[in-house]
């Protein structure tokens, strides 16, 4: 073997090694390039879970709200068709002077209550044509509710008969 011919086996083999490494640098580039891709996609993905998780948990959380509404509100209809028997019950009691009645009475207002039933009040009270339905107006402070013809009742924060009222006109 000749000394030309040394070098150029030193020559080729340092090409080589030198196009190992380059081989090298790009095969990990590649790989580091795919690494962060497929992080940026676990991070894109994981992101989309917490947010499909979160619309989840809202969308139980209306369908309790709604579920809650609806029991309520047809609640609201059966108590509403029961308030004119409690309103008898009441003028009944005026003219009897009877125990069981106003056991029952009070048994009935319980039961009312305990279903989340809140009578309004309104002799006294400033008009209020949210939760009051003026029916007759007379002597008395102006804009007061001075009497009442029939109980106004709410049911949570909704209003199901509005008190009718005598509100004052300012006159004495």
């Amino acid at each position: 073997m000749t000394h030309d011919d040394h070098t150029t086996d030193d020559d080729l083999q340092k090409k080589i090694e030198e196009a190992q490494k380059q081989d090298e640098k790009l095969k990990t580039g590649t790989l580091e390039t795919e690494l962060e891709t497929v992080k940026q996609e676990l991070e894109q993905m994981t992101e989309m879970a917490k947010r499909t998780m979160a619309d989840m948990q809202n969308l139980r959380r209306r369908q309790e709200e709604e579920r809650k509404t609806f029991l309520i509100m047809s609640n609201a209809s059966l108590i509403r068709d029961f308030l004119p028997v409690i309103d008898n019950l009441d003028r009944a009691q005026e003219h009897l002077s009877d125990q069981g009645l106003e056991m029952c009475i009070k048994q009935a207002k319980s039961i009312l209550q305990n279903n989340g039933v809140k009578v309004i009040e309104s002799v006294g009270q400033p008009f209020n044509p949210d939760h009051h339905e003026a029916i007759a107006e007379g002597p008395g402070e102006k804009g007061q509710v001075i009497e009442e013809f029939e109980k106004g009742y709410m049911l949570g924060d909704r209003i199901i008969r509005h008190a009718k009222v005598k509100v004052g006109n300012g006159e004495s």
